[in-house]
């Protein structure tokens, strides 16, 4: 390695042995040395050869990689350092753009960028769209990002952050992260909390939810780690509260968003914005009725739906009455339900770009079509929902419509298509609110159709989600129709345990339609 960072196959015999016993195998030291070496003129190449102009000591040499590095870092000059200082904040690698407009230095940035290459700090990684370059090794831009001042620090990473808003606003998206981070050591609070829910929006439109969660987590322990709060705080804390609700939601986590929503309710109470307040209460109602717990969250629906009507948002009224047609189907309340629907329905016209808006109320529709017996209906609206979602690349929206229509053929009796519609739903979404709903009929269908083991796997995990997570809703149906596959195995005291402790669920939390349907059962 060292004939090759020298290009000679006639390496000085002292700067060999000084390599074998300081260097031990490192390749990055080496190089780092072999470079300290050749910049302090220690060994200089002439006529082809390199020799040795002094002695080469161990003691002249730092025993770490930090320090060689540091030393090197020491022999620059102060203008060609500095602007280095400047890179080393916007990252391993950085745009040639905004190391531009981010520097104190007015001119030669061409010319001290290109020593720094020469001399092997950075390179340059690509030109197309944008000049980007790279530091060589990442250890060299920690040590020269760990050499500035913590104050220094936060000064350039506020105008890093600055410059990426101002110059990239036609591709922002890409930068949302990034932003998060830099706003986030600027300690620009706000900015870096907007960024940060920003970059969680973003992850949940491409599925990555765990990604998603971890944005909101840390926006949430900045706000509230914040000493000095707000109203402008506080209503951005409710803002990231709503926003982060959908992560629990497809995660199927409702004692976890149930427990955060309820410690904030007072604070969302207090807002004078009560828009705000009433979509707070719209995902503290669906929150609830996701749990199976029906009589809760209807009043907290209505509330939102009240506040929603109060203020003109039709938003907020919009997702109470989405939310509303699944609460009010399981209450009994089916033409509630459908009328539910069909105001969330044209309210979703008015937000295009709002897919959830657009097929979860048709969903909630569907499943009303199922227990009032119009079969044919829930099918349709299965179809509706499925296409949608393949003309919008959306998968959730093809797995609402894959189960719905799954539910209808269950329903008039063809259990291979209904088994296959719920296989389909499973098999192309990731979020397990959706994988649970699907299992929770496919279940049942699998024990019609005689596959009692099947059935058994496939009803733990919403047996298990109910219990871990609260998601009581397909979790109780479940549990009931595990019971029933324990019967059929011959366990006729346990399972008839089971389908009890479920029908009693759902009688105490007002899920009357449920509640029917596992009295009949029951029966059966």
């Amino acid at each position: 390695m060292i004939e090759a960072l020298l290009n000679t196959e006639n390496v000085p015999s002292e700067l060999h042995r000084l390599i074998q016993e300081k260097v031990e195998g490192n390749p990055f030291y080496l190089e780092e040395v072999t470079n300290s070496l050749i910049e302090s003129k220690a060994i200089v190449c002439a006529g082809g050869r390199w020799r040795i102009t002094r002695q080469i000591t161990e003691q002249g040499i730092s025993s770490t990689i930090h320090g060689v590095i540091g030393a090197r870092l020491d022999r620059l000059e102060k203008e060609t350092k500095r602007i280095l200082q400047e890179a080393s904040v916007i990252g391993r690698s950085f745009f040639y753009e905004i190391l531009k407009r981010v520097t104190d230095l007015k001119k030669n940035i061409d010319d001290r960028l290109s020593s720094l290459e020469r001399l092997d700090f950075i390179k340059a990684r690509s030109l197309d769209p944008d000049l980007e370059y790279v530091f060589k090794h990442a250890l060299t831009q920690e040590v020269v990002y760990d050499g500035l001042l913590i104050k220094e620090r936060q000064t350039i990473h506020e105008r890093v952050a600055n410059v990426i808003e101002e110059i990239f606003q036609d591709r922002l998206p890409e930068f949302y992260e990034t932003m998060a981070f830099h706003f986030k050591q600027g300690k620009s609070i706000k900015k870096a909390v907007k960024y940060l829910m920003k970059s969680g929006e973003k992850s949940i439109k491409r599925y990555a939810v765990k990604e998603s969660h971890k944005y909101y987590e840390e926006g949430f322990t900045i706000l509230k780690e914040k000493l000095d709060k707000n109203n402008v705080d506080n209503e951005l804390l409710i803002d990231l509260l709503i926003k982060w609700a959908y992560v629990f939601y497809y995660n199927g986590d409702f004692n976890g968003l149930i427990d955060l929503l309820n410690s904030h309710k007072n604070l969302a109470a207090s807002l004078d914005d009560k828009g705000k307040n009433g979509m707070f209460n719209g995902w503290l109602g669906f929150a609830y009725w996701m749990s199976g717990e029906c009589d809760t969250a209807y009043s907290f629906l209505c509330k939102a739906l009240d506040l929603g009507e109060e203020t003109g948002n039709q938003e907020v009224i919009g997702y109470a009455c989405c939310w509303l047609v699944y609460n009010a189907a399981e209450l009994g309340m089916l033409e509630d339900a459908a009328k539910f629907g069909e105001r969330a329905h044209e309210i979703s016209k008015r937000y295009r770009s709002d897919h959830y808006l657009y097929f979860k109320p048709l969903a909630g529709v569907a499943l009303t079509g199922y227990f009032s017996g119009e079969v044919s209906k829930t099918f349709e609206l299965g179809e509706k929902i499925l296409k949608y979602g393949q003309n919008h690349s959306n998968i959730r929206s093809m797995a609402l419509g894959h189960t719905s229509m799954g539910i209808s053929h269950m329903a008039s009796g063809d259990l291979i298509s209904a088994s296959e519609c719920f296989q389909k739903a499973i098999k192309i979404v990731a979020d397990p609110v959706y994988s649970i709903y699907a299992k929770t009929f496919l279940g049942p269908t699998q024990l019609l159709l005689g596959r009692i083991e099947d059935a058994e796997i496939t009803l733990r995990e919403p047996v298990v989600f109910w219990r871990e997570f609260g998601y009581g809703a397909p979790g109780s149906y479940a549990y009931a129709f595990y019971g029933i596959a324990k019967i059929m195995q011959g366990e006729m005291n346990k399972g008839l345990k089971m389908i009890e402790e479920a029908i009693s669920f759902c009688k105490n939390n007002g899920r009357k339609s449920v509640h029917a349907s596992l009295e009949y059962t029951m029966g059966w």
